[in-house]
Formats: C-alpha cells, structure tokens, sequence
C-alpha cells in the first residue's frame, strides 16, 4: 500500500489485483486486474500518472492510471516478483524476487539494463536511493546489501539480523540506510 507522490490517492495490493482509492473520500478510481496470481508489492512512478505491480506470477506490469491499461510488462523473473521501485527520475524499474535476485529495467524497452545477484535466498525488498545512484535490497539471508546502479556491483553488505529482512529504505538525504525483518528488529 502506498500514497501516490501528491498523496491524494492510494494504491493497495489485494490477491490478484491492484486498486486505486482517492485518499479523501476512500472511494474506489480504479481496478487493475491483468496478473494470474498474488500482487506482492505496488507503487506509483513519480509522475503520479502511472502505477507498477510486482506479482507471485513473476511478472511486474506498468499501467497507466488514467485508463487501467498495461503499459508493459516486465519479463525474465524465475520466482515470484516480491518488490517493485521506480528510480526518482522515473526512467527504471526496480524488482526483487524469490529467484535470489534483483533487477534493474529500462523502464520504456522492458530489457533489463542490470541483474544483481549475490542474496543466499529470496529477495523480498529493493529501493532506489533518493537520487538514483545506489540500490538497497533485503533478503531471505538475513542480510541488506547496497548495490551501485552504474556498474551492477555489490559495494556492500549490511549483517546483524537474525531473521528475512523484509523491507528496505534509504533515508530522504541518502546517508543511512533503514532494514525491517521478520525477527521483530528494524536497523539503521
């Protein structure tokens, strides 16, 4: 679930759909209904015009808010698509998914401009830093790890939770990183 970037709406994941809300009323806008299984993560791109789903069925879709339709769809998961992020100048697409990996797509071709791998497990969260340099991703491992958005390497690797990190974010100047897990702990 999230705020669209002037926070007058909201996107929420539920089962195979997505659903857009005005943020005021609570009224029903919109359904998005193009994926075969679960939605597992969603957000708005930051022109607020357009939304991403990530799906269970391995597959991240573009849309446009306006009329409901699929802009694109972003192919080439072996697992399950459990994040999506938009880069702040809204020209990638980030995901991470069960098949250990990360992937960073050109978000008007659909090809993957970078794929990270380098998680022992299922990658559950991944966030663009505040300004598009630098990538953060949590895992089934137990670890986050920052990646570098020019090169695809993994500058660095953050330890100390005893159980899946399950949420990832950088802070609004970029300088600190947050990490949730399932262990009942949230590091910075």
């Amino acid at each position: 679930m999230t705020y669209s970037p002037n926070g007058t709406q909201i996107l929420v994941g539920a089962a195979t759909n997505a659903y857009l809300f005005d943020a005021t009323t609570g009224r029903r806008l919109r359904v998005f209904s193009e994926h075969a299984s679960y939605v597992t993560s969603v957000t708005f791109a930051p022109d607020g015009m357009r939304i991403l789903t990530g799906s269970s069925d391995a597959t991240a879709k573009l849309w446009d808010i306006n009329t409901g339709m699929v802009l694109r769809t972003f192919s080439g998961h072996a697992g399950s698509v459990n994040s999506v992020a938009c880069s702040p100048d809204g020209t990638r697409i980030l995901t991470g998914s069960s098949d250990n990996t990360a992937a960073v797509w050109d978000i008007n071709t659909g090809v993957i401009l970078k794929l990270l791998a380098g998680h022992a497990g299922p990658v559950n969260s991944a966030a663009f830093s505040p300004d598009g340099t630098l990538i953060l991703t949590g895992g089934d491992d137990f670890t986050a790890a920052i990646w570098t958005l020019e090169t695809g390497e993994r500058m660095r690797a953050f330890e100390g939770h005893t159980g899946a990190v399950t949420s990832v974010a950088f802070s609004p100047n970029g300088t600190k990183v947050l990490t949730g897990s399932r262990d009942g702990t949230a590091n910075l």
